[in-house]
C-alpha cells in the first residue's frame, strides 16, 4: 500500500507579507481566507504579528470611509393619549413586573 506524503510549500517572507496584506483588506475571516488560499491559519496569524508594525502604516494610508450627515429628525408632534397601556413582564420565580400608563 502506497501512501502519499503531502509536501508543505515553503513561502518566503515576501509571500507572507503579501498574504497578510491581502487578508487584512479582504474582509474575510481567517479560516475562510486560509482555506481559499491553501494556507495554515496559525501561520497566517503568526506572520500577521510579525508584520503588524510594518503593515499598519500602509493600512492607515488607505482612503478613510466617508461620513454622510443625515441631519436630525424633527421633533414629533405630541399625540393625545388614548386608552390605558399595561405591560406585564414575568420575571420568573413568581415575580411579575406590571407597568401601567393611564
Amino acid at each position: 500500500m502506497e501512501t502519499k506524503r503531502s509536501r508543505r510549500i515553503r513561502h518566503s517572507r515576501q509571500d507572507w507579507q503579501g498574504f497578510v496584506s491581502e487578508f487584512l483588506t479582504s474582509g474575510q475571516d481567517c479560516k475562510s481566507f486560509c482555506r481559499d488560499k491553501g494556507l495554515n491559519s496559525s501561520r497566517l496569524i503568526r506572520w500577521q504579528g510579525v508584520f503588524r508594525n510594518e503593515i499598519s502604516p500602509a493600512i492607515s494610508q488607505m482612503q478613510p470611509v466617508g461620513f454622510l450627515d443625515l441631519g436630525t429628525l424633527p421633533a414629533p408632534e405630541p399625540q393625545p393619549r388614548t386608552g390605558i397601556l399595561e405591560l406585564k413582564l414575568d420575571l420568573g420565580g413568581g415575580v411579575v413586573l406590571t407597568l401601567t400608563r393611564n
